[in-house]
């Protein structure tokens, strides 16, 4: 019995004709768990530290359990496994949660599994690619609107384009798992463009959700939120009376819309003092006047607006050369606190994208 995996808490149930077990594994069994040629390595000490701070504050999703036999016993509410368990979803999850019991911290990590009996390593090798290849991603719009709680700005920008139906991009963002009819542009590129816009004032770039919306939290520090959700919306506007928002029906035939053209304007906006009136974004009418001529129609524009890389750069400094084309004075003056120009795609863009096109068909 000592060699045994005990699942506490649980109880059999039928799915699809075959019997499995539902509980949480005893933290003194989670030693016991084996792994299989099939499993991907144990993720860098940095990507533990993050799922034992999940552990911590909160509980993580159920772990998948292959037993090699049907030989267990049931005693005082428990479940004895006595067979060979193999781990076949969460080897992550119960990494970190053996980091945290060598922690010292007092904390008993909860770790809800579901077992299956009898299985094969061919078995689990092939319910590993199912789960690990077929199941979708969790959209990072999701994720954005989720951390509502925990930075006040993501609530205040959720609010404008949820709420505000003044606002012109009004029920126009997604900050849902796939993007609805009507809806332009997701809640990721949104909130990327505002960090982009007010790059000079703050961190407003981010490598993953949660750096985006602690930049954007310092951001917001600086302007104050009312500032800060009016410069979103005189940004949107911009789009707008330069070449329509509202108008717009089907976000394939707009490039002005798209992920690259966005960042690559409101960094525009952000790299240059003629934009700005202390903290608040403004522009000028002759300059609305000239953006408005840039050609988001021109086949080669369109393909840029749809590339990312190289692309940024060459539709960054084609936006910068119309916006100065025809002026001997009074050409954009480089605004000081900007920091270095960084037009890189970030990996959570890349999957936004791809989303937002499976969204769109």
């Amino acid at each position: 019995m000592r060699d045994s995996v005990k699942v506490v808490r649980a109880a059999l149930s039928e799915e699809k004709k075959d019997i499995i077990l539902r509980g949480e594994v005893d933290p003194g069994s989670l030693h016991q768990l084996q792994t299989a040629p099939y499993q991907r390595e144990v993720l860098p000490l940095a990507k533990i530290n993050t799922l034992i701070e999940a552990f911590q504050k909160s509980t993580v999703p159920d772990i998948e359990l292959g037993m090699r036999g049907g030989d267990f016993m049931e005693r005082d509410g428990a479940f004895y496994l006595k067979n060979d368990v193999f781990i076949i979803d969460g080897l992550q999850r119960v990494t970190a949660a053996m980091r945290l019991m060598q922690l010292g911290t007092g904390k008993s990590p909860r770790l809800g599994c579901t077992v299956h009996f009898n299985t094969t390593e061919e078995w689990e090798r092939d319910r590993f690619r199912i789960l690990n290849t077929e199941r979708t991603k969790l959209s990072p719009n999701i994720l954005l609107r989720n951390l509502q709680h925990e930075f006040p700005v993501v609530s205040h920008l959720f609010s404008l384009t949820t709420r505000d139906r003044g606002f012109v991009m009004h029920g126009k963002i997604s900050w849902s798992q796939r993007m609805k009819h009507g809806e332009l542009i997701t809640a990721l590129t949104f909130c990327k463009a505002v960090g982009a816009l007010h790059s000079h004032l703050g961190p407003g770039r981010g490598s993953k959700t949660d750096e985006l919306a602690r930049g954007l939290q310092k951001i917001m520090e600086v302007t104050g939120p009312n500032v800060l959700r009016e410069n979103a919306r005189t940004f949107s506007d911009i789009l707008d009376q330069c070449w329509g928002i509202r108008i717009v029906t089907i976000r394939e035939g707009a490039a002005y819309l798209r992920n690259t053209f966005l960042i690559c304007l409101a960094t525009l906006f952000s790299r240059h003092q003629d934009f700005w009136r202390d903290k608040r974004f403004f522009v000028e009418r002759d300059l609305i006047r000239k953006i408005k001529l840039f050609p988001v129609t021109d086949p080669y524009i369109v393909n840029l607006a749809s590339a990312s890389g190289k692309a940024r750069e060459i539709l960054y400094q084609m936006l910068l050369n119309h916006v100065n084309s025809g002026k001997r004075t009074r050409r954009l003056r480089p605004n000081e606190t900007a920091p270095p120009l960084d037009l890189s795609e970030t990996p959570e863009e890349t999957m936004d994208q791809a989303a937002a096109a499976a969204g769109a068909n």
